[in-house]
């Protein structure tokens, strides 16, 4: 019997997660170094959660300051109004931190990290930003919407979206500004990475590779890493643990 480990973990996850209220959570750690890395992690992601204190860490350990976010789970639900609401929130307030932090140290380099349903809000804020350098996007995908509807981790809240009546095409058209195929087009003067796997179960890696082929026909030229087997999670948790910084 062969086992799944996304579909495990997105099974775990349908059982054990619970609503959280609307909160945006920061953690902002110095370093004396002009680089400054800001970590968007994925949906349900905690500080105190082991991969994300060892990804402060690293960052940390390598001399660099790092500002590190935590959402509610509600930011995605089946209010898809409400969805569309949290993330355009999320995407003003890590802009205006971003803007007050660099002015108070004088950061020289500011890099955005991206991780699974973070890779949205990633683009959202390094698009059309200035003060944005490089991305990283780890198992991104191009569609926010498709991304839920045909990802094994959303089971539950695709089911529940369309008890409200609405299918993918009327999802497409809602979440449509928070696609990140849709905030790709100023991002010339930026560094881009993308780490995927072809085994990925949770945004699937067609998701991924569109991302790549839209903005290559863009004009872009992002580095892109993929791998074969290790699937969501495992390729997220390779960049945590691996990763150069």
């Amino acid at each position: 019997m062969s086992f799944n480990l996304d579909e495990i973990i997105a099974n775990v996850r349908g059982i054990t997660e619970h609503s959280a209220i609307r909160k945006i959570t920061r953690h902002f750690s110095y370093r004396s170094c002009l680089k400054l890395y800001v970590v968007i992690p994925y949906w349900t992601a905690t500080m105190s959660q082991f991969p994300m204190q060892v990804l402060t860490k690293r960052i940390l350990n390598a001399g660099y300051s790092c500002l590190i976010y935590q959402f509610p789970k509600r930011i995605l639900s089946d209010n898809i109004y409400l969805t569309q609401e949290y993330f355009k929130e999320i995407q003003e307030e890590i802009k205006q931190d971003i803007k007050d932090i660099k002015k108070k140290h004088n950061f020289e380099e500011i890099s955005v990290i991206g991780i699974s349903l973070g890779c949205v809000n990633a683009l959202m804020v390094a698009n059309k930003n200035p003060d944005i350098n490089n991305v990283f996007l780890v198992v991104p995908g191009d569609s926010l919407s498709d991304s839920l509807w045909r990802g094994v981790g959303t089971v539950r809240l695709k089911s529940q979206i369309k008890k409200h009546k609405i299918n993918l095409e009327e999802l497409e058209k809602e979440w449509k500004n928070l696609d990140p195929k849709n905030n790709i087009d100023s991002l010339f003067d930026k560094k881009i990475e993308i780490h995927l796997s072809k085994s990925d179960k949770v945004i699937p890696y067609t998701n991924g590779h569109r991302l790549v082929a839209d903005m290559e026909e863009t004009g872009l030229h992002p580095s892109v890493f993929t791998n074969n087997k290790l699937g969501h999670y495992l390729t997220f948790l390779k960049f945590i643990f691996f990763n150069k910084f």
